[in-house]
């Protein structure tokens, strides 16, 4: 790798903390990721960049600097292969010089052939253990990177990987937050849906909660729902746990 791409990758680290500090959570970081990367290698080939992250009992998350990138990462997906996921899962880079005639990736590549991108290079994010991500170029022009592009790429997705997992690790403690708050709300909802219960058939809580699980049963509803529906009967506003901020 040459002096002026070394010089470069502190830039890149500096811009991606201020995205870190700047960004709307998780989707909005990436999208910044994407949108250096592309303004970074543009010179090099690379028409638009993608990062594409899969988490364990999250899904995945595809951000882009431009559309057409994230078509082509959600593309992969429902093939369940390509570039893009195959540098993700065994950390291995990747790149095709023309995709049109690629014979890796057939799902992939049966899908874009003649009107989708020509050529395209894949770095994997390093991350550790429960997540995994690439940082995807796509060019229109075939043969379009060289080996220093690919350097330069790994460079940028090796300096990305830092901020990528505080990134992750902010998510996880919004999501983690946001599942306690949806599970005291439930809560709340079935804890006054047994109280009513019990005022209106003067039954015990533990007949209250038979008859709640008795409807949820039959109607094929979740026991939430059910409850929410008791409640809404005596109060047409959505309970909630009371500890919500103003």
């Amino acid at each position: 790798m040459t002096a002026e791409n070394i010089e470069m990758r502190p830039g890149v680290a500096r811009q991606l903390q201020e995205a870190l500090l700047q960004s709307d959570g998780l989707q909005a970081f990436l999208g910044q990721l994407a949108e250096t990367t592309a303004e970074r290698l543009a010179s090099r080939g690379a028409d638009c960049c993608s990062v594409t992250l899969q988490r364990c009992r999250r899904g995945a998350t595809i951000a882009s600097s431009h559309p057409e990138a994230s078509r082509w990462d959600e593309l992969q997906f429902a093939a369940d292969d390509g570039p893009c996921l195959e540098a993700a899962r065994t950390g291995v880079a990747v790149c095709s010089a023309d995709l049109w005639s690629e014979q890796r990736w057939r799902g992939f590549v049966s899908q874009i052939r003649g009107h989708g991108p020509r050529s395209l290079m894949a770095a994997p994010i390093p991350l550790g253990v429960g997540a995994h991500a690439a940082l995807t170029c796509y060019s229109i022009r075939r043969d379009a990177f060289e080996a220093t592009d690919r350097e330069e790429l790994s460079a940028v997705a090796s300096e990305a990987s830092i901020a990528v997992q505080i990134a992750l690790r902010l998510a996880a403690e919004s999501e983690l937050s946001s599942d306690l708050m949806a599970a005291l709300d439930s809560r709340t909802a079935i804890n006054l849906a047994l109280g009513i219960i019990m005022g209106q058939s003067r039954c015990t809580q533990r007949e209250a909660k038979e008859i709640l699980v008795q409807a949820s049963n039959h109607r094929n509803r979740k026991l939430r729902e059910v409850a929410l529906e008791v409640v809404s009967i005596c109060d047409p506003d959505t309970p909630s746990t009371g500890f919500q901020c103003a």
